[in-house]
């Protein structure tokens, strides 16, 4: 039914900080509609993959997922309805401004707002990275995946879970409860369009990821972080899902964006299965309570003993 995450919305108080953190850092490329006010990010050959957007208030994340055509966006959008879910339509200048075809919106049971598309145009030109890159990982075997994934700490986990996974159809890849409750859900081959932690924390952007196509752009990112080292909210390190070798940068907004590499891809033979814990090695998570900070130590000293590896995905 969904297809993919196929752009983010971010309404942020500090623009200038999210144009230097994409561009530089991360490689992102910018397209200036409004100076100061509204931002098309690309990552690929489509028109936008994250649109910015300048807020005077609390900073805000909204997904886009697209679909393959109209009538399954009446059928999704019903679907939503039925469920309970107040939609409405875009307007032509909301459409105009993310280069869709049509889509409608709605607000999740942790009031993120929930874009549903179709017709992401191609932009007029090619991609120019905002420093040299190999390129972004959003197809795989001609399937488009998406720009990446986001992970919300919830506030409602069962409704948020009811929503995602029944009402919309994500699948579950598997689940993990050390240091941390946490379910995650694909669309398509990507391991996660969504992960969702119940942390007891309440609702929260945890993180959105996105996937280089190649190694080395992972690390000269790291490197330039290093400069700031109080800008890495998560160090270096490997999931034990998705196999994802990656680090995570603190945004201008205080949440956190993922950059990664080497992503597993489902296939039809999944088996859904219980973590042992949420990374093979790394990712140090300096916003966790250090009681839950010590059990995340303690879970990959674990794995080191056992001698757990995981293979490196290929990324084509």
């Amino acid at each position: 039914m969904i297809d993919a995450l196929s752009y983010v919305l971010i309404g942020t108080p500090d623009i200038p900080g999210w144009l230097q953190m994409a561009t530089a850092i991360a490689g992102l490329q910018a397209d200036v509609v409004e100076p100061g006010h509204t931002v098309r990010l690309r990552m690929d050959g489509k028109v936008q993959r994250l649109l910015l957007q300048s807020t005077t208030g609390k900073p805000t994340l909204g997904m886009g997922y697209t679909v393959a055509g109209p009538e399954v966006l009446e059928a999704v959008i019903r679907k939503v309805e039925n469920a309970g879910f107040a939609v409405t339509l875009s307007t032509p200048e909301e459409r105009a401004l993310r280069g869709v075809a049509a889509m409608a919106h709605f607000r999740d049971p942790d009031g993120y707002r929930v874009e549903l598309a179709y017709g992401l145009q191609d932009a007029a030109t090619p991609f120019v990275p905002g420093r040299p890159i190999g390129g972004f990982r959003t197809q795989a075997g001609g399937t488009d995946m998406g720009i990446g994934h986001t992970a919300l700490m919830t506030g409602d986990f069962a409704a948020m879970k009811h929503l995602y996974h029944e009402v919309l159809g994500f699948q579950l890849s598997d689940r993990g409860s050390k240091p941390f409750v946490a379910e995650f859900f694909h669309t398509n081959p990507r391991h996660h369009t969504i992960g969702l932690a119940d942390t007891g924390t309440g609702p929260g952007v945890y993180h959105f990821m996105l996937e280089y196509k190649e190694w080395d752009d992972v690390g000269r990112a790291y490197d330039m972080a290093l400069e700031k080292p109080e800008s890495i909210g998560v160090s270096l390190g490997r999931h034990l899902n998705d196999h994802v070798t990656s680090f995570y940068l603190r945004t201008p907004d205080g949440w956190m964006l993922e950059l990664g590499w080497a992503g597993r891809l489902i296939g039809e033979d999944w088996q859904v299965s219980e973590l042992p814990g949420m990374s093979l090695w790394g990712h140090d998570r300096t916003w966790l309570p250090d009681a839950k900070r010590e059990e995340a130590r303690q879970i990959l000293k674990k794995l080191s003993a056992e001698g757990l590896r995981a293979p490196i995905a290929p990324t084509e």
